[in-house]
């Protein structure tokens, strides 16, 4: 073989295992991405959050009920849409059976969440019923809520009802789109198996696929994944990704105590986090 023949077999190797190397590490790049993006979109849930504070002499909106424009039971998320730069499809929730619960808003959305099989509705960040429900606000951090209506009112305020302080608390956590017979979505009461709501019980075991027990669902399969009580449910098979009332997203470790994940959830138990809990870059 001539030297030019060599190097050239050489460049068409080289140029192959390039190729490999690539496409290897195309789906982990691709999935750090929807991470990233998860983590931009949950902080656009918090800062969502506090413009309607600063609108609203620092009140936040109810789980579930009418709130300013929207004179009918709505949902938190609707009534951040016009903090979200979704006017539009706000507006076609200011009359009572108008609006469009079937629309696709890619601030609600972590791509990175393994169960989506559709985008129109879903809400994959789940609100803590402890922060934005008057019942869960006046719920003991390890007590069980009382029974879920239809509306759940909610009378909290920034700082007023973070007594522990808003870097000390759980507001939005990740959340499947679809989860057995059910799922999250945007629009959906606290009773419906579609509520995209998290915190209902506390915390008594360490984060498991299927235990109503358990901190969160970690990573749950569609046969595994509860529906009720209202959990959250990571993405990630050792961790989940949460907001917390400052802003900042944190990763939590599957061995988070139950009792720190309970403190964690309860803006006003007069308890501040332990252990488990780290920054998301």
């Amino acid at each position: 073989m001539t030297p030019q023949r060599a190097n050239v077999l050489l460049v068409a190797i080289i140029g192959v295992l390039l190729v490999s190397l690539v496409l290897a590490l195309a789906p982990e790049a691709r999935r750090l991405g929807d991470r990233h993006q998860t983590t931009l979109h949950l902080k656009e849930m918090v800062l969502a959050m506090y413009g309607c504070a600063d609108m609203h002499k620092g009140r936040i909106p109810p789980a579930f009920d009418q709130f300013k424009g929207i004179t009918y039971p709505a949902s938190v998320h609707v009534h951040l849409l016009p903090f979200l730069k979704q006017d539009d499809l706000y507006k076609t929730f200011l009359k009572e059976g108008q609006g469009n619960a079937e629309a696709e808003v890619l601030v609600f959305q972590g791509l990175d969440d393994p169960s989506i099989v559709r985008l129109a509705g879903i809400q994959n960040f789940g609100a803590n019923l402890r922060v934005f429900s008057d019942k869960g606000v006046a719920t003991l951090y390890d007590a069980d809520m009382p029974p879920l209506a239809a509306v759940e009112p909610g009378t909290a305020a920034i700082p007023k009802t973070f007594t522990d302080g808003t870097s000390n608390t759980i507001v939005f956590s990740t959340k499947m789109a679809e989860c057995g017979r059910g799922g999250s979505r945007y629009s959906a009461n606290p009773t419906s198996l579609f509520a995209a709501f998290i915190g209902q019980n506390p915390a008594r075991e360490s984060a498991a696929p299927d235990d109503p027990r358990a901190t969160f669902l970690l990573q749950p399969g569609t046969d595994e994944c509860l529906v009720s009580p209202l959990m959250a449910q990571s993405f990630d098979p050792d961790r989940i990704l949460v907001a917390l009332g400052d802003g900042s997203v944190r990763s939590v470790m599957a061995t988070i105590d139950p009792g720190v994940w309970n403190q964690a959830m309860q803006p006003n138990d007069g308890r501040t986090l332990g252990g488990g809990v780290e920054p998301d870059n």
